[in-house]
């Protein structure tokens, strides 16, 4: 009888192991017993079991795939912990992976690769809130990120429970607490990051501080943007998506509704929606404000070489 995860895995299968299944590893120095864990294997492992159990190799290969495809999957901490006490070169792959990551400026295809390989290692040691931390920054970064605002609120809500998860481990963090109350701020939950941020400004260097202080003092006063941030950067996205299907009247509605809040405008000051909003704007044939909206952009980035080019395209 196999064991079928509720997400199948590609290319895995599930081996279903006798009650006194041990696996032993170092030369039997380490005896773990699984009879009661479905393993992993990949298929070609499976598929040359013939009735026997499988290897030590296999069942490592198995549950190290099975984690970097899902780290979310059924029985994921009984597999980490499989991992870390009879497979530590799995572990140190692991750790070379997020090392080679780090040194990359990455795109989001390596920002989930990133992410997956943090996950696992927060399975692994699970008291450490280094691991919840990093995950929270990584999820805060694909969140924000421009080409990915379709899942803006669900990158920002994982975040959120990471950072918690951090803060949790670690009460006295003020990285957890100063990311955990910009995740806060981006979801509208102003009196949360009020509290967060507020415990950690004489933790702050001098500058950083003060620009904390006027936020919390301008947050005090009411003066935040009108609706959250992160339905501001949903609607970017579809805005977005608009101009992508040369929707470009209603792309340029949308824009221009997210820039006539002056606070978002204020701190979030993104060339990007300027950009978009000027090249509506010249294909509705608005030339005068397609050039003030493309300078606006330029000002906002003088190293935008694709903004200088079609202001260039505008006036030809």
């Amino acid at each position: 009888m196999n064991y079928h995860e509720s997400t199948p895995l590609a290319g895995i299968r599930y081996y279903t192991p006798p009650e006194d299944a041990v696996l032993s590893a170092f030369d039997g120095r380490v005896k773990i017993p699984y009879g009661d864990l479905p393993i992993p294997l990949l298929e070609l492992d499976f598929n040359a079991l013939g009735g026997a159990q499988p290897s030590y190799d296999a069942i490592g290969r198995g549950i190290y795939q099975a984690l970097r495809m899902n780290p979310d999957c059924s029985f994921a901490e009984r597999y980490a912990y499989l991992l870390k006490e009879a497979y530590p070169h799995f572990v140190a792959e692991l750790a070379n992976h997020i090392v080679m990551l780090d040194k990359k400026d990455v795109d989001i295809a390596y920002l989930d690769r990133k992410i997956t390989c943090l996950k696992i290692f927060a399975l692994i040691e699970q008291g450490n809130p280094h691991f919840p931390l990093e995950i929270g920054l990584a999820l805060m970064e694909k969140g924000m990120d421009l080409s990915t605002l379709d899942s803006v609120t669900a990158s920002l809500y994982q975040a959120e429970e990471f950072l918690q998860r951090a803060l949790e481990l670690s009460p006295a963090s003020v990285p957890a607490r100063h990311h955990l109350g910009e995740v806060s701020y981006l979801l509208g939950k102003y009196d949360a990051a009020t509290c967060l941020w507020r415990g950690i400004l004489a933790a702050l260097p001098g500058d950083e501080a003060v620009k904390l202080e006027e936020r919390l003092g301008r947050m005090a006063e009411g003066n935040v943007p009108r609706v959250p941030v992160v339905d501001y950067l949903e609607a970017v996205g579809a805005a977005f998506s608009c101009y992508q299907r040369n929707e470009w009247e209603e792309a340029a509605a949308i824009l221009h509704d997210v820039l006539n809040d002056g606070v978002f405008r204020t701190e979030f000051s993104l060339p990007d929606l300027w950009h978009v909003l000027g090249l509506c704007c010249a294909r509705l044939m608005m030339p005068h404000y397609a050039e003030e909206y493309l300078r606006q952009a330029l000002e906002l980035d003088p190293s935008r070489e694709d903004v200088r080019q079609a202001l260039e395209d505008l006036n030809k």
